[in-house]
């Protein structure tokens, strides 16, 4: 072989080698992101292939991340750091129209209800409350792709570029202490949340694309994140998986979560309200669902008297 051919041969490797890896890591594998925001994503890549070394294929990550439905909101983060949850409009749950479809659903799923609250001892009211404050009964169980949110709040953890989307926010002062130290802690969280979500994608051979959640990642009837999913996630109906799209596995979930942190049916109001907080950490939010639980089981009562005479 001449060296002419030697030369060239090894040429050519080098082209295709910069090709996979420019597929694999450059701007085609990036295609929807800023030319300056590539270089972040790719050192998050390597950071997450790391970590997951021994739960997840390198390929299942590469290809996952290289698909065109990628994306990289930064304002997700900075919403994140304004949120006010305390703001939110829970009183819209104790309107009649929605308590009326809480008692029927309650009525028509009375058979599930009661082996579920036999099964892990919370209070069927209390499960269909959450159920109907977290997402209308199933009816709204958010548009953002996982993800994508949780890729985003992850990216916008490096300072640099956190630091670019800054310049024309007037809401969040980054010299703030305690801005900053949520903002690190928010990042944190996502980058976790992230692990978690692809590998539960990767073991549920789920396209991790297809799962549509809350600004903020929760996902399913119950909205759970991730982590939530691993620890709290009840296979209720026995197919071998825990699906957060279905009723029954939706409704298991929800009483083994409160469960597993202390729920107690004979506790009183307080206690209650406690383990409600663990499952959002909201007073407002945990006032609500025992207000609509109250309500329901005040009428099933009601119901249950009028229908033996008394």
């Amino acid at each position: 072989m001449t060296w002419g051919l030697i030369i060239g041969f090894l040429v050519l490797i080098s082209l295709s080698t910069d090709t996979f890896v420019e597929n694999l890591h450059g701007k085609k594998c990036f295609a929807n992101l800023k030319e300056e925001e590539i270089p972040y994503a790719q050192k998050l890549l390597e950071r997450i292939k790391q970590d997951l070394s021994d739960k997840v294929p390198e390929d299942y990550l590469e290809k996952t991340f290289c698909r065109r439905e990628l994306s990289f909101n930064p304002q997700i983060m900075l919403r994140s750091l304004t949120w006010k949850e305390a703001k939110l409009p829970y009183s819209q749950f104790l309107e009649e129209t929605r308590l009326e479809r809480a008692r029927k659903f309650i009525e028509e799923n009375k058979e599930l209800l009661s082996a579920i609250e036999e099964h892990f001892q919370v209070d069927k009211e209390v499960i269909t409350a959450i159920f109907l404050v977290e997402t209308d009964l199933g009816g709204k169980t958010g548009k953002h792709t996982v993800i994508n949110t949780f890729f985003s709040l992850a990216l916008t953890g490096d300072e640099d570029l956190f630091k670019r989307f800054l310049s024309n926010e007037t809401e969040v002062d980054f010299n703030n202490e305690t801005v900053r130290a949520r903002w690190q802690k928010r990042a944190s969280w996502a980058y976790r949340e992230l692990l978690n979500f692809l590998e539960i994608s990767y073991k549920n051979q789920w396209d991790p694309y297809e799962i549509k959640g809350s600004i903020f990642g929760a996902f399913g009837y119950p909205q759970f994140v991730p982590r939530s999913y691993l620890i709290y996630g009840y296979d209720w109906d026995g197919d071998g998986k825990v699906d957060l799209f279905s009723v029954p596995d939706a409704l298991a979930s929800i009483a083994n979560y409160l469960q597993k942190e202390g729920y107690r049916k004979e506790a009183d109001r307080e206690y209650k309200k406690k383990i409600i907080m663990k499952y959002n950490i909201s007073e407002p939010y945990a006032e609500t669902v025992l207000s609509i639980s109250e309500i329901l089981k005040n009428k099933t009562l009601v119901q249950n008297n009028e229908s033996r005479g008394n």
